[in-house]
């Protein structure tokens, strides 16, 4: 396959299936696939040339990291190990002026081959995407947040984690996140939290889960460090496919991976919001409290809907629901509440 202008495509992605380009390419969210471990751009989608290259250079065949103006973070060595399959990272975007602004990023492996040959990068630079644009995954699709404190202790988790893990969140309140994990998991689980610490970015590995009473057996599991030290925000995604066949089905592995970035960033953003602080907000599912994230962010219905790809009508139905399960009858007195709470909680101490 030899390089096209209009699709993106270098002779290099030719090892990569054709609907896995296409899918990349149809994205509205800036995406790159490298290759590992050199981090050579073989695929880029318009977004991600329109924001890395707006003059039209030329981007195949070269190193990512030509367009960063700070370090790497050594991220393609963790995923050649074997021992991550993702990584976060704010990095530092050169910009043509010569100046630098931050993009966050998540590093994805591609893939079950060893060793590893490519890696999916995907950008979120905030209010590149025009226009509105809707997620292709099913609205009730479950993912799972939650927190630890700095002992590890879950002490808030959505009301997905029913759908998910067959559980209750009074089931995993209280137990440390070890208890979710399959013991077999258990060394990879606590790789991936030392070197979340030790690096204060964002991880992601498989995990099987433990004792499953009905629930999804294979979860991709993100963890983000939050502060004080080593407490976590987490998202647990139910793997329904191989990672092989995710490769294949590259819409749904996109889009999941940054529905997965996005949930588990609003429980980071949530994390002194615990069901103890404000009763009723165990009962709240993922994308509830992202909706909420957002409106404590000062952010309205239709920013919101942009923010998380739904329509405004979905906004307004899990808002509905959250005035309902927190027993408020309106925006400002929901934010009233939260707001209220948190700052009963930060006078406390």
């Amino acid at each position: 396959m030899m390089w096209d202008p209009h699709l993106g495509f270098s002779s290099s992605s030719a090892k990569l299936p054709d609907r896995v380009l296409d899918v990349v390419n149809r994205s509205p969210l800036p995406a790159l696939i490298i290759e590992v471990p050199s981090g050579r751009i073989v695929v880029a989608n318009p977004p991600a040339r329109a924001f890395l290259s707006p003059d039209g250079g030329e981007l195949f065949g070269r190193d990512v990291e030509s367009f960063t103006a700070d370090e790497p973070p050594g991220a393609i060595d963790l995923l050649m190990s074997g021992r991550l399959n993702g990584f976060e990272a704010v990095r530092q975007l050169r910009l043509s002026d010569g100046s630098s602004v931050p993009i966050h990023t998540w590093l994805r492996a591609i893939g079950q081959e060893f060793p590893l040959r490519h890696a999916l990068v995907v950008g979120m630079p905030e209010g590149r995407l025009a226009g509105t644009v809707h997620s292709p995954l099913p609205e009730d699709s479950k993912i799972v947040i939650g927190a630890t404190d700095v002992n590890l202790v879950i002490d808030r988790v959505s009301s997905d984690v029913g759908a998910v893990l067959g559980r209750t969140p009074s089931d995993l309140i209280g137990q440390t996140i070890f208890r979710i994990v399959h013991p077999e998991d258990l060394p990879g689980l606590m790789e991936a939290l030392a070197q979340s610490t030790a690096m204060e970015k964002g991880v992601a590995l498989h995990i099987h889960i433990n004792d499953v009473p009905g629930g999804a057996e294979l979860c991709q599991m993100l963890l983000l460090p939050m502060d004080p030290l080593p407490s976590f925000a987490f998202a647990l995604i139910p793997v329904q496919r191989s990672e092989a066949s995710q490769s294949s089905d590259m819409e749904a592995f996109l889009w999941e991976t940054c529905r997965a970035i996005g949930a588990v960033g609003s429980s980071r953003d949530l994390a002194r919001l615990t069901a103890v602080q404000v009763p009723g907000l165990s009962p709240l599912s993922s994308r509830e409290l992202e909706v909420v994230t957002n409106l404590l962010a000062g952010h309205r219905v239709p920013a919101i809907a942009k923010i998380l790809f739904v329509s405004q009508s979905t906004v307004r139905n899990h808002l509905s629901s959250v005035f309902k399960k927190l027993g408020v009858q309106s925006q400002q007195e929901l934010i009233d509440l939260l707001v209220h709470r948190r700052g009963e909680t930060s006078s406390d101490k």
